[in-house]
């Protein structure tokens, strides 16, 4: 008994729901060998009538279930009638990350940001403009969460995110790969229409409220602003994501 209780404790921790319609296409799309089962609404069995072709080709379960049911399988309510109970994905080592990226690379580092909604914003926009991965530090792996995917409309299965606890490591392997560490200053800092962003850079963003700690702060080879009317101290950290990599990406053009 206890055997089979230490099974299913480790078979739960190695497997992720996730729910939404973007967010369960694209793991149809990038991993669909990753697929353990499948809950859908009745309007879910035509909408996502390719993934339950394949569920049923391969015979894997599916259950078509009222929203109610799903609702209590996700602990949500922005399910849009599909939840995948799905493996999950394999990450890249952080020096792997850190080592093999393609010409002018920009990776995200961020220090508690531990909100998932945040977090799925933050891998949503990563995804659209590029970027080669995130390294995250929280006390469990958020960007696994089924609201971070959620959130993430499909970003997730495209950008890696990587949880991380020793940040002198992450500077170090920088260091090592040439790459220039970047953080941005509600007070301080070079505009990021004026700064030529470098081949290879890490950007560093902190904690939802407290921003990056000034620790950290000391340890960046440039601090960057995003400039705005001043109504404001400071933006969300995702939405001040957005908007650096918004230039980032203009200047690759």
């Amino acid at each position: 008994m206890l055997k089979e209780r230490i099974m299913k404790h480790a078979k739960k921790n190695q497997e992720t729901k996730v729910y939404g319609r973007n967010a369960c296409l694209k793991v149809f799309e990038k991993r669909r060998e990753d697929i353990v089962r499948a809950y859908v609404n009745q309007d879910g069995v035509f909408l996502y009538k390719d993934l339950m072709k394949f569920l049923a080709d391969q015979k894997l379960a599916y259950h078509i279930v009222n929203n109610d049911e799903i609702e209590g399988i996700t602990k949500a309510t922005h399910h849009e009638g599909i939840c995948l109970i799905v493996k999950n994905k394999e990450l890249p080592e952080l020096k792997t990350l850190l080592h093999a990226n393609p010409y002018r690379t920009l990776i995200l580092a961020l220090e508690e940001v531990s909100n998932p909604h945040n977090l799925g914003a933050i891998m949503r926009s990563a995804a659209h403009f590029g970027i080669s991965g995130i390294i995250y530090e929280a006390k469990v792996p958020v960007a696994n969460s089924g609201a971070a995917m959620r959130t993430a409309e499909g970003g997730a299965e495209v950008v890696p995110a990587i949880q991380v606890t020793d940040w002198a490591h992450v500077l170090d392997l920088a260091k090592r790969n040439n790459f220039k560490t970047l953080a941005t200053s509600s007070h301080d800092g070079e505009s990021i229409f004026d700064f030529e962003f470098p081949e290879k850079a890490i950007l560093f963003l902190g904690a939802e409220g407290e921003g990056l700690s000034n620790s950290m702060m000391k340890k960046m080879n440039k601090l960057l602003s995003i400039p705005g009317t001043g109504e404001v101290e400071s933006l969300n950290v995702s939405n001040a994501t957005t908007a650096i990599l918004t230039e980032w990406f203009r200047q690759g053009l």
